[in-house]
């Protein structure tokens, strides 16, 4: 059989099941955005957890050339947006057990390929032994890429020990280094949206200076001691992992279409339990595997393909749910 006529076939295939079941074609045609969870292991054990991270969990990484090739990949993709969010468990404690490179030759490899990076953390290592060394890599990875082109995002709320005083000590190690020319996402829960004004007041006690900007898209943010750049935002907390037990969080009837970020980009989340699942936090998940065997890895095409699938299927159980409950 002719090959054009087949892939013609297939290409009117794909288009017909896309108009039909709408949410693979989300997969297929919108940007997407890479999530590495990178590890599950945290020092905490908060309540509020959506991954049930914490400091009984194994103390695994997803490999850095593994993270490395899935991103090296997706540059050869044109659907994919050149942005990346390594979080975890917490992400840090990699400088807890020895491996001191490994933030850092994830973060230098991103900005040497021009991809946008979040890096999320809980900041619980600012008085560590090994928080300077951190700080100062972050410094360097800083001054070494383009202006803004790291975020990084720390937690501000009540779940957290000490998150107040850590995201302070957080900005002010940052505030120390020079041509530190990033964005600070501080991000909270609805209710402890009043903490960010508690924030602001610390820092100015610190001796920062807080000055305001008014950006092209009409946001007022502040900026602290004219290079970090400070962005507030508060979420909905959902009844995930281990906040399931907490009466304030909220359940969502089908969390599994809840995969894209506030512009519209899918997201695609790596966990170091060897999965990929659209969105961060999914209830019924839509996922496949990332991980062949121990030594094995799928390809990103073979894992697109696989998402594709089981998001109509999750369309159809959806619909079907809907319909005759």
């Amino acid at each position: 059989m002719n090959k054009d006529f087949l892939i013609d076939f297939y290409v009117k295939y794909l288009n017909l099941v896309d108009k039909l079941l709408p949410v693979g074609g989300f997969v297929r045609r919108l940007p997407y955005v890479l999530v590495f969870k990178t590890t599950n292991y945290c020092w905490y054990n908060c309540l509020h957890c959506c991954e049930n991270s914490g400091p009984d969990q194994a103390k695994y990484y997803i490999p850095a050339p593994v993270i490395k090739s899935y991103i090296s990949q997706a540059l050869t993709d044109p659907t994919f947006s050149k942005n990346v969010v390594f979080t975890g468990g917490e992400i840090m404690s990699s400088y807890r057990f020895g491996d001191k490179n490994y933030v850092p030759e994830l973060l230098t490899f991103c900005q040497k390929n021009g991809v946008g990076v979040n890096i999320k953390t809980n900041a619980a290592w600012v008085n560590a032994d090994f928080g300077k060394k951190i700080f100062d890599d972050l410094s360097e990875v800083i001054s070494n890429g383009k202006p803004y082109s790291l975020q990084i995002s720390v937690s501000l709320d009540n779940y957290h020990k000490n998150s107040l005083k850590n995201c302070i000590g957080f900005i002010k190690g940052l505030h120390k280094r020079d041509n530190m020319h990033t964005i600070v996402h501080l991000s909270s829960f609805d209710k402890d949206k009043y903490l960010y004004t508690e924030l602001c007041n610390g820092l100015r006690k610190e001796g920062i200076k807080l000055n305001q900007a008014i950006f092209s898209d009409g946001r007022i943010l502040d900026v602290a001691g004219d290079k970090l750049i400070l962005v507030a935002s508060s979420a909905v907390l959902f009844n995930g992992g281990r906040a399931v037990q907490l009466e304030e969080a909220q359940k969502i009837a089908f969390p599994q279409f809840s995969f894209l970020s506030p512009n519209k980009q899918v997201l695609m989340a790596f966990d170091s339990f060897g999965c990929v699942t659209l969105g961060e936090n999914s209830g019924r998940k839509i996922n496949t595997k990332w991980k062949h065997n121990e030594e094995e890895i799928y390809s990103l095409e073979h894992i697109k393909q696989n998402l594709i699938s089981s998001a109509h299927f999750e369309e159809i159980r959806a619909r079907l749910f809907y319909k005759w409950r």
